[in-house]
């Protein structure tokens, strides 16, 4: 396998740096692993250290929590509306 050397200089060297470190991790199988975090105000990208590959938040802490949280109260308040329209329902018979 030969070494790959960037070349040029200011921006075209650092675009070469960028096109051989993607063309390595593509190689060795870990640009698979390199995703960018699904919460839309982060966007950050990650490396995904996971066992399984599974990974969508940078931070399961920071992001992962915040995502969670919203899902749950969400199924909270349509559990509510669900309960006032079947007590609703339960009325008119």
């Amino acid at each position: 396998m030969a070494l790959l050397e960037p070349r040029g200089d200011g921006h075209r060297r650092v675009s070469a740096i960028v096109l051989i470190e993607m063309f390595t991790a593509q190689r060795l199988d870990t640009w698979r692993r390199l995703k960018i975090c699904r919460n839309e105000v982060c966007s950050s990208s990650f490396y995904d250290r996971s066992r399984n590959n599974s990974a969508v938040y940078h931070d399961s802490r920071v992001c992962g929590n915040a995502i969670y949280l919203r899902a749950s109260r969400a199924r909270k308040r349509q559990g509510a509306l669900n309960t006032k329209q079947d007590t609703k329902d339960t009325e008119k018979l």
